[in-house]
């Protein structure tokens, strides 16, 4: 990869540590009377670490935290808050996380550390979009490729340019997904891993030619910014979805209490796709707690085009087909995934829990 800034990527990794814990998610002032008790009660087997994003992908859990729902179903969880999904992977590789609720990351932990996908969240398709200034010479490209209808630039307005964007994430998967559309690599960019927000300010400053976003930033930066989105996950044709991912022990030893989770996951998608009004306070107020804003108005419309899978599509969904076919066969056809490792991935999406959990 061409002129990748060692010096970011290692500020990365540290911004990426842990941020917080599952008691800020509670709410330490609203413990009931009693809890203690109730707690002491579950057993190992039924505790959970919970990695999770600033991002939608996390409300159903959280909410279930915040009502205490895993507590009165025999479960006890703790939300351990990350930026991206790499540094998850490392904190499940060292024994440090149960559970991450996490996007294409997923594919590393599941070929290195034999950890188990055995469930989705919802699709990860909607406003994970790659930015441009209007007035730059990759909007006044337009539409070179007729494949890809609605996306814009070319390989001479795009070559040589500097993209920031976080690395291992979802996001870096569209980059070379756009850079091959123009049959293009990462070896004909800069590629500078830098966090969304990070990224998002330093684009504002000048930095960057190319500036990849997630919701909220997607909607500002067109919205309020003036910029303009030259590729999305969705004109890209690559269709992909949030993960729950599990470690090979939690996998082996804690099925029931992961069946349970799962359960009551599907029953707060449902839950959340119902009262769009209540989710996108929820989903604000989360942000917020993680050192972001973002407007109610703008979750609503996240909520709106994005839905989560509830009880009766996780029973009816193909699991594992959009994980499999889009960023297990990319990061395979990219080199960025040993070929040899392709059924190790696979193999390791599981639906032992779904069924256990009557959801599959």
């Amino acid at each position: 990869m061409k002129r990748v800034l060692a010096l970011l990527v290692t500020m990365t990794m540290v911004g990426s540590m842990l941020m917080g814990c599952g008691s800020n998610a509670a709410g330490d002032s609203q413990q009931a009377e009693g809890e203690s008790t109730e707690t002491a009660s579950i057993d190992e087997n039924h505790k959970l670490r919970v990695g999770v994003l600033a991002a939608m992908t996390a409300l159903p859990i959280v909410d279930m935290v915040n009502n205490g729902l895993d507590k009165e179903n025999g479960i006890e969880i703790e939300l351990v808050n990350f930026s991206t999904g790499a540094p998850m992977n490392e904190a499940m590789a060292a024994g440090e996380l149960d559970v991450s609720f996490i996007g294409a990351a997923a594919v590393f932990s599941l070929a290195n550390n034999n950890s188990k996908m055995i469930g989705e969240i919802c699709t990860d398709t909607v406003a994970i979009d790659l930015i441009a200034r209007a007035d730059s010479d990759i909007a006044a490209a337009g539409v070179t490729n007729s494949e890809y209808p609605d996306v814009i630039g070319s390989a001479d307005s795009v070559k040589g340019k500097t993209i920031l964007c976080p690395a291992g994430t979802l996001s870096q998967f569209e980059v070379t997904k756009y850079l091959d559309v123009f049959g293009l690599t990462m070896d004909d960019v800069t590629f500078v891993p830098m966090e969304y927000a990070q990224a998002y300010q330093a684009f504002k400053t000048g930095e960057g030619d190319i500036l990849a976003t997630r919701s909220p930033q997607t909607y500002t930066a067109v919205d309020d910014e003036g910029w303009i989105s030259v590729a999305s996950m969705k004109n890209l044709k690559a269709d992909a979805t949030a993960q729950v991912v599990v470690s090979e022990s939690t996998f082996d030893n804690k099925q029931d209490a992961l069946a349970t989770m799962m359960k009551l996951v599907a029953e707060e998608n449902d839950k959340l796709n119902g009262d769009i009004e209540y989710a996108a306070n929820l989903m604000s107020d989360w942000f917020k707690q993680n050192g972001q804003d973002i407007d109610v108005e703008v979750s609503k419309r996240q909520l709106e085009e994005k839905p989560f899978y509830g009880v009766e599509d996780m029973k009816t969904r193909e699991f594992g087909a959009d994980f499999k076919n889009t960023l297990v066969e990319f990061y395979v056809s990219s080199g960025q995934l040993e070929e040899d490792l392709k059924d190790t991935v696979c193999g390791n999406v599981r639906n032992d829990i779904l069924e256990k959990a009557g959801l599959n």
